[in-house]
């Protein structure tokens, strides 16, 4: 099997280096900078550290390889589709591995269906430098099954998320709402921590509360609890931005929590459920989506 990277980033290089050691030989690899005076050394060493051929153009990859990964900045991901959508040809796997939103990964595949390439939507969704080839994978699009049925031998973790090209890219990009919010905020909080000489206090009361418990279960409590309680909880976080403002701290996130806790206000769910309780996060979810 012949596979080519177009883009020899961090992405196609780990990738590429675990493949290698599985003994995928001959992948040959193309890059924008791979000449650049400053960025040339850096893509050269790495492809030689995982025995990968550099080659000069996007379309000598595609009419080359049997299955391209795509492994550009986001922002390049459908300039490199329309420079090689004229040599794809049916059958061959093209697996665009870039951060890009779900309408653009639809897009790519509007502009290259035509051709019969099969296409795959790629989410990595861990470490690559920790995972390489091994890092999880969720792969949507007509050309996911195949992908994964091509690579999961040589210890590529793919699991399947339909065939609509994008939908990949969503569970990625919703996931690093989470992800990526979360480490803002543990920041801010261990900031304020700090200025205030409570880091072990703080932190312990914390794991006491989340420890050992289910991710959906926290859901359900911390979701309906600020719903049902945002009004008290958003007066509580004045108190938090003005205490991080005389120790001259941040308070970004603790503003946009307490913004998002005002905007619950209006669905009056202290008065909705005055009888009952809500049966969890789905409930709450579904009435800010119907109103």
């Amino acid at each position: 099997m012949k596979i080519g990277f177009i883009g020899y980033g961090e992405a196609a290089y780990n990738i590429s280096f675990g493949l290698n050691k599985e003994g995928l030989k001959g992948i040959r690899a193309t890059d924008a900078m791979m000449n650049d005076s400053v960025m040339g050394k850096q893509v050269h060493t790495r492809a030689e550290a995982a025995g990968v051929t550099l080659v000069s153009s996007n379309k000598e990859i595609a009419q080359w390889a049997d299955l391209i990964f795509a492994a550009v900045p986001s922002s390049f991901t459908m300039d490199v589709c329309k420079d090689v959508e004229s040599v794809l040809r049916p059958g061959q796997l093209y697996v665009d591995v870039s951060a890009s939103t779900p309408s653009i990964k639809q897009a790519i595949w509007e502009q290259v269906k035509n051709t019969g390439v099969l296409f795959t939507d790629a989410a990595m969704l861990g470490s690559l430098p920790k995972d390489q080839h091994r890092v999880p994978i969720t792969a949507s699009g007509n050309g996911a099954e195949e992908f994964k049925k091509l690579m999961t031998p040589y210890g590529m973790k793919i699991t399947l998320a339909g065939e609509k090209a994008g939908a990949a890219s969503a569970i990625k990009l919703v996931r690093s709402i989470y992800m990526k919010g979360i480490a803002g905020l543990m920041i801010e909080m261990l900031q304020a921590a700090d200025a205030y000489g409570v880091s072990e206090e703080v932190i312990a009361s914390i794991s006491k509360s989340m420890d050992g418990i289910p991710f959906t279960s926290h859901l359900d409590r911390l979701v309906t609890g600020s719903a049902l309680h945002c009004t008290r909880r958003a007066a509580e976080l004045k108190g938090s931005i003005a205490m991080l403002g005389e120790a001259n701290l941040s308070s970004d996130m603790t503003k946009a929590t307490k913004q998002r806790l005002q905007d619950l206000e209006e669905y009056d769910f202290a008065k909705r459920y005055v009888d009952k309780k809500p049966s969890g996060w789905k409930e709450i979810i579904e009435t800010i989506r119907v109103k």
